[in-house]
């Protein structure tokens, strides 16, 4: 090692011994050490004592040097046992050797070899005390002890007040009766009971002489949220009668119940534990006794939205309709049904829901004169008993009768069964339409027994009402018959308003001193209720299923009434002849009338020098056309119609002419059968009947560009300006309404296109029939083709023809007779899908449609070539042009039925069931028709 010094500033030395240097050393120094071999000793300036083996909380300790505790009350003072002055510490940092446990075996171990709080006392006698624990000595001296070891911190913003249990429990009482006490008042902001305090802005914490803070308040919080969830219940009570006083019955019985509830409640309560005649009483019994009524409260709360914890802000208010609050009922109730909630939890919401119900019942059942109805309104009456059986006196008062569709009930609470909500509609509606076409109907007599759709929950009740028994719900007795006074039969009528609101005949007159009242009817309720439900019934839906059962079976049977109405060939109102009327005339399955239709209409004619009669009536049979001389031959031929369209030579014919015709074609076609001309039946009534209700009316049509083809005679449009009405009458309109008209007049526009092509096609072959003057004398090619094109076209529109009015068959039994007028709907649009009519169809509907007019444009073609307007050199190359086109349109016609039936999933098996359906035969319709038609392309294209 080497070393260097020299001379600094400072007078030191430094020395460096190896890497490191080293501060040097004064120079006295040197002259100490030389003298004394003992170096100097440096004292520290700071101490850190050791840290205990223990959890250190520097946070607490430092709280507990500021803050001052608390002073320990003058009853848990004079309780401290002078045993305990060992377990307080004194020192902030405790000696290692002191022990608790140490100076208990050195002190008492010459007396007792047991380890026990015995062992602490000094003055021990002997004698063991009744525990050997601390925590279970006294409740006084455990208390002193815990406040002696663990004094709790003084903070001036809370405010302690030490009640003995006595004070508390007898505060406690009011409190949960709703009130305020000496200890707890309301604060309507937060709508939550407070601690009274005597300082403003400070808070308050009561302290029971044997309790601490945890166990006080624990104690405490049960019986503040029996207070706050009645006061806050009360709240609401006054809010909805105050609100929704002029809602509805169901709201007003839902707060009749509410409040009955919290009468019982605060009757019961009142009853509960500290009494003035006891003594002593603990907490636990008190609050053994509250507890269930805590269970009661805190599920109405959350029905109600005013949970406990939940601010007033947060309220939200129940709907008051009473479809939605009976579902929210229902909902809560089968809820503690399944949690298997208490007895008395489950009952009282039946109650509720009991209550709330019972007025939305009773108008759902006169809504459907279950049991009769007293008010029926008879404006409209079936007349001509004798000579009209189908004829109504339409008069303003069946408007009115009509408007009461719009007061039926067609959407119900979640809870109703399904088979309720499908019938009740029906039969709602079924007994407006009963009234006005049968007033006396025996359905609508008042019955001498009232019927009551009403809860029941009793295992006696449930019994009774699956054995068809009746069953008194308030008396749980059987109802026996009304008395009734003899002397007095026409006074009897009038005993019911003798009783008392809600009551029946099978209850007895009660005097003022026995008359139930509203807690007392809730508590007999709460008692008669049973624990589980019937085993008929395992659960609540099962119940409601039987609840409904009369009120379904009353609603089927008025509704099959008046479906026999209409169906029943005895009846004043059949529904058949107004189905073969629309049969026979909108869908021309009538021979004479589409006979004299086709005549009034159409022509086959060869050309206009036919001079044929127009026999479009037997009135008309002797008019005569004009004279072909006199006729404009400068226009097309419109091949297929009727000359006398054109008399006035305009499109469309709308003159008095063509009303005139088609009024008689009409008239015409009531003809009775010979066999039937002598006999005045209600069927030739009803046909003399339909003569003013049936008629051709024009509608207007679009006439901008793309949709002004009707105005054109040579286009397929050309007559779809005029279709036929017909006027239902009431209550037949609910089965022919005018949806299900808009559907036959589209299927009679259809039938015209056709007919109009089957004319001008029948004109063609008496154009073609002339082997000696052939329309193609020199071009033999051109003359074959025509043939050819000829037979395929009348091949293809005679099979459309007939596939359009085939149909037949059975349909299936009906409900009622808006079942009924469902399935006549759904008929027809499976007609219109038939005859690819329907918007999901447009594509091969176009298709189909100008197939028809390639036809129509052929026999125009045809017609142009007869009347000498074009020559054959003309119409060959035209007439080859239009062959190829309608090949290719029913190519793409064909294409286009098959795509409809690949897109079908249930169209598999289809073609096979065509032919061999047997004796069941189907309506033509839907994918089973579409496959019929193209089957019968098939076999050309």
């Amino acid at each position: 090692m080497q070393t260097s010094r020299s001379r600094s500033p400072f007078n030191t030395r430094t020395t460096m011994t190896g890497l490191f240097y080293l501060p040097s050393l004064p120079d006295e120094f040197d002259e100490y050490t030389s003298h004394s071999p003992v170096l100097p000793e440096f004292k520290p300036r700071f101490f850190i004592p050791p840290m205990l083996e223990k959890p250190q909380n520097p946070i607490m300790d430092t709280l507990k040097l500021h803050n001052p505790v608390a002073p320990v009350p003058t009853p848990l003072r004079l309780a401290v046992p002078t045993e305990l002055v060992s377990l307080k510490p004194v020192n902030i940092v405790p000696k290692l050797n002191d022990s608790v446990w140490t100076d208990a075996i050195q002190t008492g171990f010459a007396r007792s070899e047991i380890l026990s709080w015995d062992s602490l006392r000094p003055n021990y006698p002997g004698r063991p005390s009744p525990n050997a624990f601390l925590s279970e000595q006294d409740s006084l001296v455990f208390a002193a002890a815990r406040y002696y070891v663990q004094p709790p911190l003084n903070d001036p913003n809370i405010e302690v007040k030490y009640v003995t249990q006595h004070e508390l429990l007898m505060g406690l009482k009011m409190t949960v009766l709703g009130t305020s006490s000496s200890l707890h008042t309301w604060d309507p902001i937060s709508e939550t009971f407070v601690q009274v305090v005597a300082q403003k802005g400070t808070s308050g914490i009561l302290l029971v002489d044997d309790k601490d803070e945890v166990a006080s308040a624990s104690w405490i919080s049960g019986f503040l949220t029996i207070g706050t969830l009645m006061r806050r219940l009360e709240i609401l009570g006054t809010s909805l009668g105050s609100r929704f006083a002029k809602e509805g019955p169901t709201i007003h019985a839902f707060t009749h119940a509410l409040s009955t509830i919290l009468s019982f409640l605060r009757e019961s309560l009142a009853r509960c534990p500290p009494r003035e005649d006891q003594a002593s009483v603990t907490l636990c019994t008190v609050w053994s006794e509250c507890e269930r009524y805590k269970d009661i409260l805190v599920a109405l709360a959350a029905l109600c939205g005013r949970d406990e914890h939940k601010s007033p802000a947060e309220y939200v208010m129940l709907d008051h309709t009473p479809i939605n609050l009976l579902s929210l009922l229902y909902d809560h109730l089968h809820t503690h049904m399944e949690r298997q909630s208490p007895t008395i939890v489950t009952a009282v919401f039946a109650f509720i829901l009991t209550s709330a119900s019972r007025e939305y019942f009773h108008q759902l059942s006169r809504s459907v004169g279950f049991g009769g109805d007293s008010s029926i309104k008879k404006s409209a009456r079936v007349v001509g008993q004798q000579n009209d059986q189908y004829a109504l006196d339409v008069s303003d008062d069946d408007v009115e009768e009509r408007d009461e569709f719009d007061s039926v009930i067609d959407f119900f609470p979640t809870f109703f069964p399904p088979n309720v909500v499908d019938v009740l509609p029906a039969a709602q509606k079924s007994l407006i339409l009963l009234r006005a076409a049968e007033p006396d109907h025996p359905l609508l007599r008042v019955s001498p027994v009232p019927c009551i759709v009403e809860w029941f929950w009793t295992w006696d009740a449930i019994e009774a009402a699956w054995n068809h028994r009746d069953y008194d719900l308030i008396s749980k007795q059987p109802v026996e018959n009304s008395p009734t006074d003899d002397s007095e039969p026409g006074l009897a009528q009038f005993r019911i308003f003798d009783l008392e609101p809600g009551g029946h005949f099978g209850h007895s007159l009660l005097d003022d001193k026995h008359k139930p009242t509203p807690v007392s009817t809730l508590r007999s309720f709460i008692e008669a209720f049973p624990e589980s439900l019937h085993p008929i019934t395992p659960t609540l839906s099962h119940l409601t299923s039987l609840v409904f059962e009369g009120l379904v079976q009353h609603s089927s049977t008025l509704s099959s009434a008046l479906l026999s109405l209409f169906l029943s060939p005895a009846a004043p109102l059949q529904f058949r002849p107004h189905m073969e009327l629309l049969h026979s005339y909108l869908l021309l399955a009538a021979p004479s009338f589409k006979s004299r239709l086709a005549a009034a209409l159409f022509s086959d004619s060869q050309g206009y020098d036919a001079d044929e009669q127009i026999p479009t009536s037997v009135r008309a049979l002797g008019a005569r056309r004009k004279a072909p001389e006199k006729r404009d031959r400068s226009h097309r031929w419109p091949v297929g119609l009727s000359f006398a369209l054109f008399e006035r030579e305009t499109w469309p014919p709308v003159g008095a002419d063509l009303s005139f015709f088609l009024r008689t074609v009409i008239v015409d076609s009531f003809e009775m059968p010979a066999a039937e001309r002598d006999v005045r039946s209600s069927r030739e009534t009803f046909w003399v009947e339909a003569e003013r209700r049936l008629g051709f009316a024009i509608r207007d049509l679009p006439t901008g560009p793309g949709h002004d083809h009707w105005l054109n005679p040579l286009s397929i449009e050309a007559l779809d300006f005029l279709y036929m009405d017909y006027k239902a009458p009431h209550p037949l309109d609910i089965l022919i309404t005018p949806d299900i008209l808009s559907k036959y007049q589209r299927i009679f526009t259809y039938l015209l296109r056709i007919i109009r092509v089957e004319h001008a096609l029948a004109a063609v072959f008496r154009m073609c029939r002339a082997t000696a003057r052939p329309l193609f004398p020199t071009l033999t090619s051109s003359h074959k083709l025509l043939l050819h094109l000829r037979f395929i076209a009348h091949s293809f529109v005679t099979n459309l023809s007939e596939y359009a009015t085939d149909g037949s068959g059975h349909g299936p039994a009906f409900s009622d007779v808006f079942a009924l007028a469902k399935a006549h709907s759904a008929l027809m649009d499976d007609v219109l899908s038939a005859c690819l009519l329907r918007s999901s169809q447009r594509t091969a509907g176009d298709v189909l449609r100008q197939a028809l007019e390639l036809v129509l444009e052929f026999a125009v073609l045809v017609g142009d070539l007869k009347t000498g307007r074009l020559e054959e050199y003309q119409v060959a190359p035209l007439l080859t042009d239009l062959a190829s086109r309608f090949r290719v349109k029913m190519a793409a016609l064909t294409k286009a039925l098959k795509a409809l039936l690949d897109k079908d999933p249930s169209s598999a098996g289809s073609r096979l069931d065509v032919s061999s359906q047997g004796s069941e035969r189907k309506p033509t319709g839907g994918i089973r028709a579409i496959a019929h038609l193209s089957e019968l392309l098939s076999d050309w294209w």
